[in-house]
């Protein structure tokens, strides 16, 4: 009895698995992950064993013991779709504006390079409109430009010289120095202010303190040196002495200055400064630096107008032209030498040194249709070869465009000497995973004891033994084995019944 002969090799190797549990036991680092598989594997072999021969003898049926031997071979996973061929960087080219076609350098099929023009509007006013913005922006930064800027500048910094003297001596130094000391502190308590948390923190109140104590340290030197401003300086700068000449005597008045003229020139001062300003705005944007964007003064606003200007007019001028893009190939041309057209596409211009295909595969294939997967691809026209190439896109939603939810994405070709047409259509096989010369078995012998663990019956001298192995890729027949079993090994792949 076949039957009975592998059982007395299943129970045999069950003794032998068992013999091995009380020394495992006593080792606590191999206890359970080592136990637990060699127990489920000797109960399952002995279980399912007896009750192979319990049913065997209770029917007209014989059990016999299929096997599979491991060779070397290829093993791949793979999703089909189909595809249509086209360019990987395809434009569509239109002008800005509307008018008359009056320059047309582009054919069907033609090659262009990228820059080159390739079709014109009439844009005899735009011409002019762009001419004079530019040659009112090149006079306004001429080299006589700039060096009128840099005189301008200079006699702004002479009048703030002599707006400020003025002002000191109305003042005083004293006053002049502590007035400008606690302007600046004022600016800095009120930064550190608006800087701070709400309620400050710890260290930000302190700081808000110490700006606080200088500031008031200014402002009662400020109080000072008023004081000594009304008992020494006026009376010491702003004395009149009026002689009698009749009676040799004089009389000494003394005339402080009046609030309204130390406002003039308190305001005079600040007009100066500010024309300092603008002027070393105005001289910094002719000379290319950046400046900040609330910047003002008259010549820098002509000159802002003027730089616009000749942005809109040069906008105005393109939007009546077409240049190329890129280099490539020219894929349609919808207008003609004459035509009025409209703002909208009149040519496409593709890229076919690099070709792509648009790529749709099912649903359920979606872990398969990966970006860098490699690819098989079989144009409709030209079954009998075979191209390569690999997965660059995966789009983000499904596509439904056809009435059912698919996944779709691009392909890119690998270069090609074929001649290939535009939107030819191909099958498309992408290679999620593959191995070659690998050790091979059927799926049927694996038995899996944990989660992605597995172990195979080897047969070796016609008995069986359970060997745990590596599994690497599995389809729906076969499966990788990248350890744990060599080519040539015989594996058991279950029991079938045949009648006596």
């Amino acid at each position: 009895m076949a039957v009975k002969s592998h059982l007395v090799n299943y129970l045999s190797v069950a003794r032998s698995k068992a013999r091995e549990i009380p020394a495992l036991i006593r080792d606590r680092k191999k206890r359970w992950w080592v136990i637990l598989p060699t127990l489920v594997a000797v109960l399952g072999i002995a279980g399912g064993t007896y009750y192979g021969l319990a049913h065997a003898s209770s029917t007209s049926k014989q059990s016999t013991l299929q096997t599979a031997t491991a060779r070397i071979g290829d093993i791949a996973l793979s999703a089909s779709g189909t595809g249509t061929l086209q360019p990987a960087n395809e434009i569509e080219l239109g002008f800005g504006t509307s008018g008359r076609l009056t320059r047309l350098d582009a054919k069907v099929g033609g090659k262009v390079k990228e820059g080159q023009l390739l079709a014109e509007l009439d844009n005899t006013s735009q011409q002019i409109q762009y001419q004079q913005a530019k040659r009112n922006l090149a006079e306004l930064t001429s080299a006589a430009a700039v060096a009128q800027a840099q005189e301008d500048l200079a006699n702004a910094m002479s009048d703030v010289y002599t707006t400020k003297n003025t002002l000191v001596y109305l003042i005083s130094p004293d006053v002049f120095y502590w007035e400008q000391q606690v302007a600046d502190q004022q600016k800095v308590a009120d930064q550190l202010k608006a800087q701070a948390g709400s309620p400050p923190s710890s260290d930000e109140q302190k700081t808000i303190d110490e700006a606080a104590a200088r500031l008031k340290y200014f402002e009662d030197s400020l109080a000072g040196s008023k004081l000594r401003y009304e008992k020494t300086y006026v009376p010491n700068n702003f004395t009149v002495i009026e002689r009698d000449l009749k009676s040799h005597t004089s009389t000494k008045t003394v005339e402080a200055p009046t609030d309204a003229s130390i406002a003039a020139a308190e305001a005079a001062y600040t007009v100066a400064q500010a024309g300092v300003q603008e002027a070393q705005w105005y001289l910094d944007a002719l000379n290319g630096k950046d400046i900040p964007d609330d910047a003002t003064g008259a010549n820098l606003t002509a000159l802002e107008t003027a730089q616009l200007d000749l942005k809109s007019a040069d906008a105005g001028l393109k939007a009546t032209q077409i240049y190329a893009p890129l280099s490539g190939t020219v894929m349609s041309v919808d207008a003609q030498l004459g035509d009025t057209v409209s703002a909208s596409v009149i040519m496409v211009v593709g890229d076919l040194s690099k070709l792509c295909l648009k790529t749709y595969v099912d649903e359920s294939d979606y872990s398969m249709f990966k970006a860098g997967n490699a690819a098989r691809i079989v144009f409709d026209a030209l079954p009998d070869q075979t191209f390569t190439g690999k997965v660059i896109q995966v789009d983000p939603e499904l596509d439904t465009s056809s009435g059912s939810a698919v996944v779709s994405g691009l392909v890119q070709l690998d270069p090609t000497d074929a001649d290939l047409l535009m939107g030819m259509g191909a099958s498309v096989e992408i290679i999620a995973g593959q191995a070659q010369n690998a050790v091979i078995i059927p799926v049927d012998a694996l038995h899996e004891y944990a989660q992605g663990k597995y172990s195979v019956f080897v047969i070796q001298n016609g008995k069986l033994t359970v060997r745990n192995v590596e599994v690497g890729l599995k389809d729906l027949v076969n499966a990788e084995i990248k350890s744990g079993l060599e080519a040539g090994d015989v594996v058991s792949t279950g029991i079938t019944e045949t009648k006596q």
